[in-house]
This record gives structure tokens, C-alpha cells and sequence, in this order.
């Protein structure tokens, strides 16, 4: 299951490294034509924004797999281990319940959006469902991610990893 993790790391580090390139080079022309030549391509913005937005669900999923989410890790760690495990326990199916609803909705747009055909209102006339997708895609990628989490702390619980991430929290903080 390790190896699988790392590669699938792997690759939404990589899919975000070409989003957030393809988004710079894109930015980078569409200044470069303004400047020079007077001429700004009406496609440039809307493309750049897809583009991020593609990124950061995808980047949800790496945040949520390093448990970089926001937290109230304040008053968390002041709970013994057990109460912590549970804390755990409940944050990662409350959260996992959220990204399942956000989920069912989002598929439901896209789907809505797909059927009439919906298009940006630009010049480019992007089909506006692809760009609905990063929320069903995210929100599936953040899913599975909590629900591996969730198997892990009922299963695979390791006090010494609680400890660990506590100690890194402290030192981020400097408290």
C-alpha cells in the first residue's frame, strides 16, 4: 500500500507541476503579446484560471494525505493519545462525510452543465463542465484519502506518529 501511495503522490505532485507551469508559461504570453504587440489573447485569463482551479482540488488531496489541512491542533493536543485517536477518528469522517456531499452535488452540476452544453461566456466557449469537474474529481481524490486515514487510525494506529506530528507542529510554530 506504501508503494502505491508514493506513486500516486508522485503523480498528483506531477499533474500539479504541469498545471501550475502550463498556467505560467500561458500568463507569461499573454503579457509578453500585450506588451509587445499591443494585443492581449482573450483565451489567456480563462485558461490560466481553469488551470488553478484544476490545481488546487488536486493539491487537496496532497494536503489531506500530509495532514496539512487546517486544524484546531491547538486545543487537540492537549487531549491524552486515546482522546486524540478519537478526535482523529471523528474529524476524518466528518470531513470525509463533506467532500462525499460536495461530491454528489458536484456530479449533479457537471452532469446538468454537460447535458445543456454549457459554455464560457469568452470568445473561447470552454465547455464549463470541465472546469466543474475539478471540484468532483478533488473532492473524490480527498475522499479516498480520508477514508485510507480513517483505516489507518481504527487499524493501524501508531501512537509514536501522533507524537511525531505533535512535535512537528511545536517546531513549525515555535511554541
Amino acid at each position: 500500500m506504501s508503494k502505491f501511495l508514493k506513486g500516486w503522490n508522485w503523480v498528483e505532485k506531477g499533474l500539479i507541476g504541469i498545471l501550475a507551469l502550463s498556467a505560467t508559461l500561458i500568463s507569461f504570453y499573454t503579457v509578453m503579446t500585450r506588451y509587445l504587440f499591443n494585443y492581449s489573447p482573450d483565451w489567456g485569463e480563462e485558461v490560466i484560471v481553469y488551470l488553478i482551479i484544476w490545481g488546487v482540488f488536486i493539491s487537496a488531496s496532497l494536503l489531506a494525505e500530509e495532514r496539512e489541512h487546517v486544524a484546531a491542533t491547538l486545543l487537540v493536543e492537549r487531549f491524552p493519545l486515546k482522546m486524540r485517536r478519537f478526535l482523529a477518528i471523528f474529524n476524518a469522517l466528518l470531513a470525509f462525510g463533506f467532500c462525499v456531499l460536495i461530491f454528489i452535488f458536484g456530479l449533479k452540476i457537471v452532469g446538468e452543465a454537460f447535458l445543456r452544453e454549457e459554455r464560457s461566456l469568452t470568445a473561447l466557449r470552454f465547455p464549463v463542465w470541465i472546469a466543474y469537474l475539478s471540484v468532483v474529481v478533488g473532492c473524490a481524490l480527498v475522499s479516498i484519502r480520508y477514508v485510507i486515514r480513517i483505516h489507518r487510525l481504527l487499524f493501524h494506529f501508531d501512537t509514536s506518529l501522533i507524537l511525531e506530528e505533535h512535535e512537528r507542529i511545536i517546531k513549525e510554530h515555535n511554541l
